[in-house]
């Protein structure tokens, strides 16, 4: 397991005493969903108690026992991402954990995939081979074929479970990954990242009062300003009607989950006081640190809270399962 950024620990062994309780942000980080960015925030806001914890390859999968374990062994963390780190969140005396989870449009995801591994050198890595060896066409029928675990619903496959593609996803996968979103600490969407962390950052104010949650976009992989609609069009393009719509079919849970997960963000945001000028200023603010008109990762489009978009959902009913 690698834990970089981790610093010596011996000063702050005293933290680990009894009534203390530790807060500790666990940013859930699924690729290609604006992850890279949220690292670099973490970092900016925690430089001497911000770790990494990863497994030793691609697929390793790392529980929260092991996570605990991690912890323990580091009393100075205040925050951790990690790829392989599965839910369900930890949950011990002595801690509160703040998930940090954010999803993504399936398509749009499948499709800064393929434009990532395009544009970096190649590697040994068989999607890395196979976007230098393809067109975007070639990419997804290739995935379809052979890469079900990556092609089918392999958001809702996470949050349901331990992360392990043993079979299709089904309805009752759907429930239980609503329900991880739904208690997610600080839930975000890629294509609504800025409100996202205007609702995290005013409801985690409590426990980290001094989050700054300014951050320009990194490992940017689609065209700045973007849209997602504009994203999804050329991925339709590139494929064809019939290739798309077996790749929507595939990801029919997923889509489902994200706009779930939209619902309850636009819920959140429009919780926050001032909601509106506290967005309008992040916005300047992500302007002026290089962002452009970028509200995240992997070619974000335009935020605006006043957009239609943003009206329907706060129309739209939604309940937590039971």
């Amino acid at each position: 397991m690698s834990s970089a950024g981790v610093d010596s620990r011996s000063a702050l062994r005293g933290l680990e005493t009894p009534g203390f309780m530790r807060f500790l942000i666990l940013h859930y980080h699924i690729f290609k969903n604006a992850g890279t960015t949220l690292e670099n925030l973490l970092q900016k806001n925690f430089p001497q108690t911000f770790a990494r914890f990863e497994g030793d390859g691609r697929d390793a999968q790392l529980s929260a026992a092991e996570l605990l374990a991690f912890v323990r062994e580091h009393p100075e963390l205040q925050a951790i991402s990690s790829h392989h780190l599965r839910y369900p969140r930890p949950c011990a005396p002595g801690f509160v954990f703040f998930d940090l989870l954010f999803l993504r449009d399936p398509i749009d995801r499948l499709g800064s995939i393929y434009t990532f591994f395009q544009q970096d050198a190649p590697t040994g890595d068989p999607l890395s081979r196979l976007a230098h060896e393809s067109d975007l066409r070639g990419f997804f029928v290739e995935l379809l074929e052979k890469h079900p675990h990556i092609a089918n619903n392999p958001q809702v496959n996470m949050l349901a479970g331990d992360g392990a593609y043993t079979r299709p996803p089904g309805p009752a996968d759907l429930a239980r990954a609503t329900q991880t979103m739904l208690d997610a600490a600080l839930l975000g969407v890629v294509d609504c990242f800025l409100e996202s962390l205007v609702a995290g950052q005013y409801f985690w104010h409590p426990a980290f009062p001094n989050l700054d949650i300014a951050a320009a976009p990194a490992n940017v992989a689609s065209a700045r300003g973007s849209t997602l609609a504009g994203r999804r069009a050329e991925v339709e393009r590139a494929c064809g009607p019939r290739l798309y719509r077996e790749l929507a079919g595939l990801n029919e849970l997923d889509l489902e989950l994200v706009r779930r997960a939209r619902a309850e963000v636009a819920r959140r945001f429009h919780l926050v006081p001032r909601h509106a000028k506290r967005l309008q200023a992040l916005m300047e603010e992500v302007r002026r640190l290089g962002g452009g008109d970028l509200t995240g990762d992997s070619g974000l489009p335009r935020s605006g809270s006043t957009s239609a978009f943003w009206r329907a959902l706060t129309q739209t009913a939604f309940h937590r399962p039971r």
